[in-house]
């Protein structure tokens, strides 16, 4: 048996592959330790796998809702609100310091380090330190995936010091089906989505009432942005669920991390259609019978719709999600908006149009057979033992 330990950063779409890959290690009969967010624990713990504490990492619904505007890099962009630095949010801005001092301690009597991409350096310098094996991971395809080559501003500082040779423990934890790595990463292992299964999910039942409520016809929209926030949460509220009444459509919006609720609904709104959801939910039970989603564009959340062959609107906001939602487009399942430009009648086009149709329904359901077929964990799996 080896002991590993994993470390990450970012909220729940960020650590749950890495919870996924720790879970099948540990069945695999290793000792597995992870050095993540602390708000992101109780998955941890659900999985049974040992954490590690970094102090001041805590990056939760609360931080997320603080500092929501800060999130939104198109008014960044558009140069609309230029008393906002560029930089992440002082309570999100990850410790180097503290992440040294923890990883260190963990690594102390393992046998291999595991990192996501912000880690690099630390991870890099640590596992010199002890001399062990250290893989790099990435669960952003973003930063391996660039349709174009990247420019010396988009380049990771490890890259300039490593040996092009390291890149051989470079592990992409996205299938080829959603996007192709790009010719400066031909040699990174590209193993297929990690995906996060919770314990919880196998003896989960719906309600009577979600149930009645998902698997009427016509399908209902779902509107999920997982561990994301916005600030317009009334005005994003009110345009999706006019848009779904224009269509005919129910639609059912989970409260996540950004606490949607129906405070923030007009009054005048039809409830019969509308209904909020929180707390413990298959999203393979909804996404397999949802009409469309409508998702910041996440990739853990694209992942799982698409392997359920649901098609989807994405409307970025930052980062990696406006990468997302063009490999969306590409596959033709589904369609982008404007997150800044959000209207009940411009929704209400692109869904009919472009998403609620034959046609994407077809392709999303073809691509979801091709990444469900994947076994993106067990071939983590089996390189990271080849290389131990």
């Amino acid at each position: 048996m080896s002991t590993i330990v994993i470390t990450s950063h970012g909220t729940l779409g960020d650590n749950l592959p890495f919870i996924a890959l720790g879970k099948v290690l540990k069945t695999r009969g290793h000792q597995v330790r992870m050095v993540i967010n602390e708000a992101i624990h109780p998955y941890i713990l659900k999985a049974g796998l040992e954490t590690v504490n970094v102090e001041r990492s805590k990056i939760g619904p609360q931080e997320i809702r603080r500092y929501a505007r800060k999130w939104n890099h198109l008014l960044l962009m558009r140069a609309e609100l230029l008393d906002i630095e560029k930089s992440a949010p002082a309570g999100f801005k990850y410790n180097l310091l503290d992440s040294v001092d923890c990883l260190m301690k963990a690594c102390n009597d393992a046998d291999m380090l595991i990192s996501g991409h912000l880690q690099d350096t630390v991870a890099a310098t640590i596992a010199d330190i002890y001399n062990i094996c250290w893989i790099r991971s990435c669960v952003t395809p973003f930063f391996r995936c660039l349709p174009k080559p990247e420019s010396e501003h988009q380049t990771s500082s490890i890259d300039n010091l490593q040996n092009p040779k390291d890149l051989n423990h470079l592990i992409l934890a996205a299938s080829p089906y959603f996007c192709q790595l790009s010719p400066k990463y031909s040699q990174v292992h590209q193993t297929g989505f990690w995906f996060y299964e919770d314990p919880d999910w196998s003896s989960w039942q719906p309600s009577q009432e979600l149930r009645e409520f998902v698997e009427q016809e016509p399908k209902p929209l779902v509107l999920s942005f997982s561990s994301v926030s916005v600030e317009n949460i009334p005005e994003l509220i009110e345009a999706h669920v006019r848009a779904a009444a224009k269509l005919d459509r129910r639609i059912l919006i989970h409260k996540a991390w950004a606490d949607f609720h129906d405070s923030y609904l007009p009054s005048d709104i039809e409830m019969d259609n509308v209904m909020f959801i929180d707390g413990l939910i298959s999203h393979d039970w909804l996404f397999s019978r949802a009409g469309a989603l409508i998702t910041h564009g996440g990739v853990g959340t694209i992942a799982r719709s698409l392997r359920n062959g649901c098609p989807m609107l994405v409307e970025p906001l930052a980062d990696d999600q406006f990468f997302n939602a063009l490999q969306v487009l590409r596959l033709g399942v589904g369609s982008a908006i404007d997150s800044q430009k959000l209207t009940a009648d411009g929704i209400a086009n692109v869904l009919h149009k472009k998403i609620l149709t034959p046609d994407f329904k077809r392709r999303t359901v073809e691509v979801g057979e091709k990444i469900k077929a994947e076994q993106g964990l067990i071939t983590a799996c089996d390189l990271i033992e080849s290389w131990l």
